[in-house]
């Protein structure tokens, strides 16, 4: 009987130290575990924080970096300020006692449209001029928050008479709404060919409107000189700066006049085209219409319009942004006129053709769809030197 109950008693406390020692291992596990997940907070912690710091530095260093970025930004502004100013200065020693900077030519386009056929005054001639087709704003990686309330001015200066050529001028008060969708501007010049037998001056000066006047600030301030010669076929002028850059889209051509598009006028005894806007468009030599309309003269888009109409006046007259074109003698010029869907597509569009004369006035229709659109258009030659045709006896 005792040697069996040392036998359990035995049994009884090598179990038991068993359940100790797995107590004892149970509890060493559990506490790795508790020492293991602390390490991990504080290590997540400390990553956090680490985190943290080097987000703070970062945000420091692109604090520091804008920084000095506009600071950069603000000296290449003064320094496109200061440069200008100097090329005004130079053109005002050369041609200010006759001219004021600001002005505007005054020469008409149809200084020669009623002429007698044959009888062409000596200072009436054909010349290279620059055809204008487009004024688009580019931005510079992310420094303009788009859109763009823009206003000022895009002009050239030719030797004409060393004034201005209105291409585009806008005051703050009508700036043009751009976005990346459309960055073009809506162009309402020239005013009379742009003459280039050697070169021509061409001028950007751009505004962003900000939310109140003070907050107005400089887009870009540059002006070159167009000394393309006797390339041919169309060109890309680029003016830049940190902002953005401009993209002029032109073309030279050789021994053109100049057409003045006098009226459009739908015909009232049929029906309304443009119920949802139209675009109408010229190009010499007539070119097949695609987009981009890289060749193509729009003389107006209802697409730019207030309220996405076609701008009309009285008696059903359309009131065209542009006006005056350049065109080859030996290529015609053609209209081409695109009327719109209510999804804004081209639904229908047609196009006519007019022969170049030397000067008077042609006039043509053309149909599209089932209405009847007439155009006037007056010729004329074109008056190289301003003081040629004072001193032929012509104003």
């Amino acid at each position: 009987m005792y040697a069996r109950f040392c036998k359990e008693l035995l049994e009884m406390e090598y179990g038991l130290r068993e359940l100790r020692e797995q107590n004892e291992r149970d509890d060493i596990k559990r506490q790795r575990e508790v020492d293991a997940t602390i390490r991990l907070s504080r290590r997540g912690q400390q990553e956090e924080e680490d985190e943290e710091e080097a987000e703070e530095e970062e945000e420091e260093e692109e604090d520091e970096d804008l920084t000095e970025s506009a600071e950069e930004m603000a000296m290449e502004m003064e320094a496109e300020e200061k440069l200008f100013a100097l090329e005004r200065k130079g053109w005002e020693s050369a041609w200010g006692d006759e001219n004021d900077f600001e002005d505007a030519t005054v020469l008409s386009p149809m200084h020669f449209t009623y002429c007698t056929p044959g009888l062409i005054p000596y200072a009436a001639r054909t010349a290279s001029t620059l055809q204008i087709y487009s004024v688009k704003i580019i931005g510079a990686g992310r420094k303009l928050e788009w859109p763009l309330n823009v206003y000022g001015v895009v002009a050239a200066r030719d030797a004409v008479d060393y004034n201005h050529n209105i291409l585009f001028s806008r005051w703050g008060d009508d700036c043009q709404k751009l976005t990346p969708e459309d960055p073009f501007l809506c162009l309402t010049g020239p005013s009379r060919a742009i003459v280039a037998m050697e070169c021509a001056d061409l001028e950007v000066q751009l505004k962003v409107k900000g939310e109140t006047r003070s907050s107005d600030r400089a887009l870009i301030t540059r002006r070159s000189t167009y000394s393309g010669g006797y390339h041919q076929g169309l060109e890309t002028m680029l003016f830049s700066n940190c902002f953005c850059t401009v993209e002029l889209s032109l073309e030279r051509l050789t021994e053109t006049v100049q057409a003045t598009i006098l009226s459009v006028r739908v015909d009232e005894e049929g029906p309304w085209p443009f119920e949802h806007g139209g675009r109408i468009m010229c190009s010499s030599p007539p070119h097949e219409v695609k987009d981009p309309l890289s060749k193509q003269v729009v003389l107006v888009d209802s697409h730019s319009c207030e309220g996405g109409e076609m701008p009309m006046g009285t008696a059903s007259y359309i009131d065209l942004s542009r006006r005056v074109v350049s065109v080859k003698l030996e290529d015609s010029l053609q209209f081409a006129i695109q009327a719109y869907s209510q999804s804004g597509a081209i639904a229908r569009q047609s196009s006519v053709t007019f022969r170049t004369k030397y000067c008077n006035v042609s006039r043509g229709i053309c149909k599209i769809g089932d209405s009847v659109v007439e155009i006037t258009i007056a010729w004329s030659h074109i008056v190289r030197r301003k003081r040629g045709i004072h001193l032929a006896g012509h104003v």
